[in-house]
């Protein structure tokens, strides 16, 4: 399914997808993390990438459109680009300081992002939330029960602009303490 996901990405970033401003979760809470190595998950047209990079972060930013990736190479020296699958693609352990992971869902990234958290590590996750059928979103408390092994600094379920596709949004900060919590 990469070449079809890819070509649909393509697509998309070949209409200008995306705004110029970081996320706001992002803006908000990033300097709670340690500066140091940060992973941009689906990094789109990298606002999130570049934003971060101009705080010192060194950035591992992914995406699948090569279109997408293309326009990030080069922005900015802290900003190591990654064009691959997300489905395929795995996540070191123990090796960022910050994960980021902004309007993007593939849960099998879930215990990867915890993983990939060093202690005292930071993730920021903000993705579409629908309480009906759709695969693409998450559940009520889903991030939550996902994410329980972390400490959890920021949680917030919200209705947005009524005139998108997904109308909630939801938006969790937390902080990787090195503890296995069960």
């Amino acid at each position: 399914m990469t070449e079809k996901d890819r070509t649909k990405w393509d697509a998309k970033y070949l209409e200008k997808l995306g705004g110029t401003e970081p996320s706001y979760v992002l803006e908000k809470y990033c300097s709670l993390a340690p500066v140091g190595k940060a992973l941009d998950i689906a990094c789109g047209n990298g606002r999130n990438s570049i934003f971060l990079a101009e705080k010192g972060f060194v950035v591992d930013a992914v995406d699948i459109s090569k279109v997408a990736t293309d326009q990030l190479t080069g922005r900015h020296p802290n900003i190591n680009v990654i064009c691959t699958d997300l489905d395929t693609w795995t996540i070191p352990p123990n090796f960022y300081d910050l994960i980021i992971n902004i309007r993007f869902l593939d849960r099998r990234l879930f215990p990867m992002i915890q993983e990939g958290l060093k202690p005292g590590g930071i993730l920021i996750f903000e993705s579409f939330m629908d309480g009906k059928k759709d695969e693409y979103c998450l559940k009520k408390n889903e991030l939550l029960d996902a994410f329980r092994s972390l400490r959890v600094v920021y949680y917030e379920e919200k209705k947005i602009d009524p005139d998108e596709k997904f109308d909630q949004i939801v938006s969790l900060v937390a902080i990787n303490t090195g503890k296995l919590l069960m």
